[in-house]
């Protein structure tokens, strides 16, 4: 009787623990959205809803950018493939895509990754990418972003020649580098790829704790969050079309020998459709028309 009643005294108090855990504040929200593939209205084919589009997205990023309890901790990044499928040369509609690019630019992310591909398209159609977005190159690009006083490296992956073609060692050893270099000036060092899912796994399991947050793109399925194998890493991939907003609220900040992520304890993700609970923006509406 008394081993039951410590085990049922054990239980409460995990429990109390998980829930005490989930009701916490961010200390840092993160959203992501990337293969958009060049869609901006809602899905036509996705039954009543109509998800997404990114009308609905400026919705949701402003709601939780000036609501409490994730007002002034959010990082709000775009990226890559969002103009444009990684294995095609063509959007759905290459004649919006000025529109379509200044609809981006006016959504105000913390940072945007354009892949060359898309760069090019956009140019052959008389457009520039987003401004503040960052073109990836050969090489890993790093910037510094502070969001409610927190200083957040961010890792802009480099571009494979092939990007249907597995990522060189090259690359991923010169990702690794940029990110350690990034870890004196910051609390957060989060990854933007381009690379596709089977090589962001590579990366994240054979390059411990490079990122500790890793944003994927390209090809693979989209999911809220994984972590690499030995828990360092945190890693979500965007859904397509732009349908969802990918959202990980960071309960606590890596960096105490032996920090591992744990969903529950310290951090939370989810992925919120674009459904009719985000009314659409009437200034991203009339950028589009």
């Amino acid at each position: 009787m008394l081993k039951l009643r410590i085990l049922l005294l054990v239980l409460a108090l995990t429990a109390a623990t998980t829930a005490a855990a989930y009701a916490a504040d961010p200390v840092l929200t993160i959203l992501y959205a990337g293969n958009s593939y060049g869609y901006y209205d809602p899905c036509p084919t996705c039954g009543p809803q109509k998800l997404g589009g990114l009308a609905r997205r400026a919705t949701a990023i402003d709601q939780l950018r000036h609501n409490a309890p994730t007002a002034g901790k959010v990082l709000a990044v775009a990226g890559p493939w969002e103009f444009l499928p990684e294995v095609s040369s063509a959007p759905p509609e290459p004649d919006k895509l000025p529109a379509v690019a200044k609809a981006h630019e006016r959504l105000a992310y913390d940072a945007m990754a354009v892949a060359p591909q898309e760069a090019r398209v956009l140019s052959e159609h008389r457009s520039l990418p987003p401004k503040g977005a960052v073109l990836l190159g050969d090489a890993p690009v790093t910037r510094i972003v502070i969001v409610s006083g927190v200083a957040v490296g961010l890792v802009y992956f480099p571009m494979p020649k092939d990007v249907s073609a597995v990522v060189p060692d090259k690359l991923m050893d010169a990702t690794a580098r940029a990110a350690a270099e990034l870890r004196a000036k910051t609390a957060l060092v989060v990854g933007i790829s381009p690379w596709g899912a089977i090589d962001e796994e590579v990366f994240i399991n054979t390059r411990s704790g490079a990122v500790d947050v890793l944003l994927g793109s390209g090809g693979g399925s989209g999911f809220a969050s994984r972590t690499s194998k030995d828990g360092r890493t945190l890693w979500t991939r965007a859904y397509i079309k732009g349908k969802t907003l990918n959202r990980l609220d960071l309960l606590a900040m890596p960096g105490k020998p032996g920090f591992v992520w744990k969903i529950g304890e310290n951090f939370t993700a989810k992925v919120d459709p674009l459904d009719e609970h985000f009314p659409q923006d009437a200034a991203i509406e009339a950028v589009l028309k």
